[in-house]
């Protein structure tokens, strides 16, 4: 007979006891991007994977139908170019991305509140040949940066933009085109969305805390904190899903709940008769105020916080001797 898993709970009022640390700024600089793909299930016309020039050739209009559309992400990150997003959706990876490589006929939709604007912009010539063009939101890395390349002494040309208030970013909803992005009227209210989502506060190290929403079944919990899930349960109904081996596989520090350190992504969910479930408003705010700021948590400071504790179980009838569960934190 298995054991059951003992339920780590701590007081509702214990975070960011020990943090060494927080950015409050960088909540500003975070930019919602969601991502819609054509359902092949709804797909009768078969307008998955065509440009738009190969749509008005099927349909005879340039018309993006959303209702063949399902919304596989939706999530907050720092502001990319569309190419960087087809780049990071289409070969790299993202915890919360429940739908297939980004490919002709996806739409990105990037909305306009909190895109940060530009503080700064760096031209110049490579000293391999070529030339690049760099674009900051952050004035100490812009600063940083042109340090940096006056020591290599690399010829640029730098631009101050602070006050212009230039969007890092367009907004607006861009479909991904045979070659670039075309922006598109997109009607979001009519694609369509899964039944079992669970709405959740998503934490990931060194950024601020945002609203998210997860499949509400074990696989995609685990690639939302990237390995077997660890609930800490704190005593007003939330609890934090984390992942079990984070600190053994040396995963960057997160937050400090209580006297423990939480290792890697993690996600703030509501309780439920020994099940997890989504927010209500009022505890989606009081999660979001709790891990609103990042914190900087060495790595030493991850490997110290390392350990176990020892779990006994009380004798039964079926057991010849007692038994024990050890748990590594």
């Amino acid at each position: 007979m298995p054991l059951p898993r003992p339920r780590l709970r701590l007081p509702a009022g214990t975070v960011h006891e020990k943090g060494n640390g927080t950015n409050p700024e960088r909540r500003k600089t975070q930019t919602r991007v969601k991502i819609y793909q054509i359902d092949l299930d709804r797909d009768q016309g078969h307008a998955a994977f065509r440009s738009l020039e190969d749509l008005e050739k099927l349909t005879g209009k340039n018309v993006v139908d959303p209702s063949l559309y399902k919304e596989v992400f939706n999530a907050e990150l720092d502001p990319k170019s569309l190419e960087e997003l087809f780049i990071q959706f289409n070969s790299e990876w993202h915890p919360l991305h429940r739908g297939r490589s980004m490919s002709v006929s996806d739409v990105v939709v990037i909305e306009p509140e909190g895109i940060p604007y530009l503080v700064g912009e760096i031209k110049g010539s490579s000293p391999l040949g070529g030339s690049f063009t760099r674009h900051f939101i952050d004035l100490v890395e812009y600063n940083l940066e042109i340090e940096s390349l006056r020591e290599q002494n690399i010829s640029f040309e730098a631009h101050d933009m602070a006050g212009l208030k230039i969007p890092a970013v367009e907004s607006g909803a861009f479909f991904c085109d045979s070659v670039g992005f075309e922006k598109i009227a997109f009607d979001e209210s009519r694609t369509h969305r899964p039944d079992n989502l669970m709405r959740v506060v998503y934490v990931e190290p060194n950024h601020p805390a945002y609203e998210a929403e997860i499949l509400h079944d074990l696989e995609h919990m685990q690639k939302a904190v990237d390995g077997y899930i660890e609930p800490v349960y704190l005593e007003d109904g939330l609890v934090v899903v984390g992942n079990e081996e984070a600190k053994l596989r040396g995963m960057t520090g997160n937050r400090h709940i209580g006297n423990i350190i939480m290792a890697g992504p993690f996600f703030v969910c509501g309780e439920a008769y020994e099940d997890f479930c989504s927010l209500t408003d009022e505890e989606a705010a009081s999660a979001m105020i709790r891990f609103a700021e990042s914190e900087e948590i060495s790595q030493a400071e991850v490997e110290a916080d390392m350990g176990f504790t020892i779990y006994y179980a009380e004798p039964m009838i079926t057991m010849s001797r007692n038994a024990c569960l050890v748990l590594f934190s």
